[in-house]
């Protein structure tokens, strides 16, 4: 079976807390694993216990383009990462204390101390709730803990104090898929691909779900592509591509050697 992740465990574990300019970045850590997941990738459980890193809470974007087709969003070669590059403008105005807290918190999480991290990020939300950073890396300690009901309705508040933080929804859209809810799941990563087009992890995941569980190979293959693009040395997705690839001539579609579908 294959995890609906991008990230190996020990890419996961060597995640970092990202410096912009001067200021005290409100980014995630990834976690550790649990031991209830294996660390090899397969090809229909999604790695929940694990979460993309350089998460900030930056300031809401039109969000454009969310009623494009699907090939559109795959063809979409915008680079731009508008919420990340908008970073200062959020953190400007939040104090000192509130960021070093935060990073005092991100600290907790790389060594596990998730109780410590949870009280943190608690003042964190207390003195600035508009921050979603803070709830998405409460959501991720939740995960990590299988508290999965828990770490949805975390997720839905950080999408709910800020709508364009496209990590959020990526990791939503891997509780969606794993509770079977695959239409609320491809929304999810068609909404982060939406903020950032060219966001590696939800072009690996929408490509295994359109595969594997909305039936779309064509457009599966197209995201599969949009990936290896950004990530042209992952050999574990070429081969899910050819595979695709395969699926796609014995159903007799018409395969577009130019990288549409």
């Amino acid at each position: 079976m294959r995890f609906i992740n991008s990230l190996s465990t020990s890419s996961l574990m060597q995640s970092v807390l990202l410096a912009l300019l001067s200021v005290a970045l409100l980014a995630s850590c990834s976690t550790a694993p649990s031991s209830n997941y294996s660390t090899t990738q397969t090809r229909s459980e999604p790695s929940l216990n694990s979460a993309d890193k350089d998460i900030v809470d930056l300031v809401n974007l039109n969000n454009k383009g969310a009623n494009n087709s699907l090939s559109d969003i795959a063809g979409n070669t915008d680079k731009r990462n508008a919420y990340l590059e908008q970073a200062p403008q959020r953190l400007a105005n939040v104090p000192a204390a509130v960021l070093a807290q935060y990073q005092q918190a991100i600290n907790a999480m790389k060594n596990q101390q998730w109780q410590n991290a949870n009280s943190l990020f608690d003042k964190v939300i207390a003195a600035q709730p508009q921050l979603s950073g803070a709830y998405v890396n409460k959501a991720i300690i939740a995960i990590n803990q299988q508290a999965l009901t828990e770490a949805d309705i975390l997720l839905t508040q950080a999408i709910k104090a800020n709508s364009s933080n496209p990590y959020a929804h990526q990791i939503k859209a891997n509780l969606a898929r794993q509770q079977g809810q695959y239409a609320q799941a491809e929304q999810g990563y068609i909404t982060a691909l939406t903020l950032w087009p060219q966001y590696p992890q939800a072009q690996l995941n929408l490509a295994i779900l359109l595969e594997l569980y909305r039936g779309k190979l064509l457009q599966a293959r197209q995201f599969y592509l949009a990936y290896l693009t950004n990530q042209p040395d992952d050999e574990q997705a070429k081969r899910w591509l050819a595979g695709v690839e395969i699926k796609i001539k014995r159903a007799g579609l018409t395969l577009n050697t130019n990288g549409a579908g």
